[in-house]
């Protein structure tokens, strides 16, 4: 009976299941008086939005081939793809400092509409944005235009995929991409365009006198030459010009300076 009052008086003391205070009680999250239901979440920093770069290309299988190798090509960009101007106007997604626009142009259709929906977006988008143009021509005119309009990049379609995607890296670091063969071509028609540019030295001297009416005996004092050799320039001269008389000769480079 008194082993039974003893046990009994200690139950009472000490409830089943109960911990001393000042113990460390699980759940809680602090020793002895934690807040177990006021624990706050750790703040997750949002991760770094991507730079964009636009494809808009009508053909559906140039615009996906080129967005699989543009997102192998630069990873630390997204890549999203329109049919259209219009499409990409529809999706709201807009254009944000450090984004591309990759662009398909065709200027027969620009001038069977009589309009061009790309300048308009050139100027939409305003002075540096990163716009590159994709385009069947390289026509040296169509470049220069496109590229005073505000475009960044003219990469014709007949270049190789490397050459392309390191084109619009250039664009992306801040450059201009303009191909070779538009910068041959302007040289060529700037040569063929003045006709002394086909002459040698001495047929030049020579053109520069017919030019100003002097006869043959004179132009040979001058040059310090025989009269039989200043007739000699003077055919090959009307040959490359494709006349036959001096006075055509001074029609056809009436407008040299």
């Amino acid at each position: 009976m008194y082993h039974f009052d003893t046990f009994a008086a200690s139950a009472e003391k000490a409830p089943i299941g109960c911990v001393p205070e000042g113990d460390d009680q699980p759940g809680t999250g602090q020793a002895g008086t934690g807040q177990a239901g006021n624990a706050q979440p750790a703040k997750v920093d949002a991760a770094p939005v991507k730079p964009t770069v636009v494809i808009i290309e009508p053909r559906q299988l140039v615009r996906e081939c080129l967005s699989r190798c543009l997102a192998a090509a630069i990873p630390d960009h997204e890549i999203v793809t329109y049919a259209s101007i219009d499409a990409w106007d529809r999706a709201g997604i807009g254009h944000r400092d450090g984004d591309m626009v990759v662009l398909y142009y065709d200027p027969r259709e620009a001038v069977r509409s009589g309009s061009s929906r790309e300048a308009a977006l050139l100027s939409r988008l305003g002075p540096g944005a990163n716009v590159v143009l994709l385009c069947d021509s390289e026509d040296p005119g169509e470049i220069i235009a496109r590229l005073n309009e505000g475009a960044r990049g003219y990469i014709p379609t007949n270049v190789s995929l490397k050459v392309a995607i390191e084109a619009m890296r250039l664009v992306r670091a801040g450059g201009v991409f303009v191909p070779a063969s538009c910068l041959l071509q302007r040289h060529e028609d700037a040569a063929s365009a003045d006709p002394r540019s086909q002459f040698t030295p001495r047929q030049a001297a020579v053109l520069e006198r017919l030019r100003k009416g002097k006869a043959n005996k004179i132009i040979a004092f001058d040059l310090d030459m025989k009269e039989s050799t200043v007739k000699v320039h003077v055919r090959n001269i009307m040959r490359r010009l494709g006349v036959t008389n001096r006075t055509e000769v001074v029609v056809r480079t009436f407008d040299l300076k």
